[in-house]
């Protein structure tokens, strides 16, 4: 648990009960695997009828979520960032480790001889968590739309079809598109 106190703040209690329920939900996604983003809190929040579906909640939530971090009453850890990431080349301290990580990155194709490919395409970037153990459990490829499937990602998509094709197999493709958990 990473709850450092950055910049001390006083909280109104409105804000207060929206912090606690904003770690209640947290703390349960975090007790099974899962961590969100700040769009996937707020999806949370809107189906539990917590707040309205409105660009303003969602930069209100925004705000109080950030202040809540800085001020050590919620763990960094629950919300991430999925959309800026750093990138750097690997490194290992000897060839050794490189051949372990590749021993381990290791797999077979599971769907190399099935008739059919399946792929997983997500409307939201912000579910692409929720979809990801499932898919990767099952060798299932997948991606977000982030609300539209642009020019390229269709064309490569075209690319994998002949590809499928050629090899006998039929691409199925899974568009999931408004997924929310209604609240309790």
């Amino acid at each position: 648990m990473a709850r450092i106190c950055y910049v001390p703040k006083l909280f109104t209690p409105g804000s207060l009960a929206l912090i606690e329920r904003a770690d209640s939900v947290c703390a349960d996604y975090q007790a099974q695997g899962y961590d969100l983003t700040l769009r996937q809190l707020y999806y949370q929040f809107v189906a539990r009828g917590w707040i309205a579906n409105r660009d303003s909640e969602y930069k209100r939530l925004g705000s109080i979520v950030n202040d809540a971090r800085l001020a050590g009453l919620l763990d960094w850890s629950y919300i991430v960032d999925r959309t800026r990431n750093l990138r750097s080349l690997s490194h290992w301290r000897n060839p050794a480790d490189i051949v372990a990580g590749a021993a381990y990155s290791f797999r077979t194709d599971l769907w190399r001889h099935q008739p059919f490919r399946p792929e997983v395409w997500v409307e939201k970037d912000a579910l692409i968590g929720v979809i990801a153990r499932a898919c990767e459990r099952e060798d299932v490829a997948y991606f977000s739309c982030r609300g539209y499937t642009s020019q390229s990602e269709l064309w490569g998509a075209a690319q994998r079809l002949e590809r499928y094709a050629d090899d006998g197999q039929a691409l199925v493709i899974i568009h999931l598109v408004g997924l929310c958990q209604v609240g309790d």
